[in-house]
């Protein structure tokens, strides 16, 4: 009974929090902060995809030296970490992509409000 009330508790704050997030950042000042907090995030879901990228080669190495020791489900173990490889392989291009793309239109917003702000100066002088 009391881990049912604290799972309920636990999932509705979860809840409560995921849906408060988009209004808690209420002041939107421009739309290149918001590209640069894109590109953070997708630069710590690449780390993470990293260290588990490398934390399957390293399982992966290890079953190829020591084979013998993994008996008749090793060649499952082998395929299922070379798949798992694959998809952090494809996850890691993924975020790195998408913070580039994010850095570059912070770069890009960030410009063209410099330069609006140069028009809007000379036109009212």
């Amino acid at each position: 009974m009391k881990t049912q009330k604290s799972i309920s508790v636990i999932s509705l704050t979860a809840a409560l929090f995921f849906v408060a997030l988009p209004f808690g950042s209420a002041n939107a000042e421009s739309t290149d902060s918001n590209h640069v907090q894109l590109a953070k995030h997708h630069e710590a879901l690449l780390k993470e995809a990293e260290a588990k990228l490398e934390e399957h080669r390293t399982a992966l190495e290890d079953y190829q030296s020591n084979s013998q020791y993994y008996g008749r489900r090793g060649q499952d173990f082998q395929s299922h970490e070379i798949a798992n490889i694959r998809e952090y392989e494809k996850e890691v291009t993924e975020h790195r992509a998408q913070a580039q793309l994010h850095y570059q239109l912070a770069a890009n917003e960030n410009k063209s409000s410099i330069i609006a702000s140069n028009i809007g100066i000379s036109q009212a002088n």
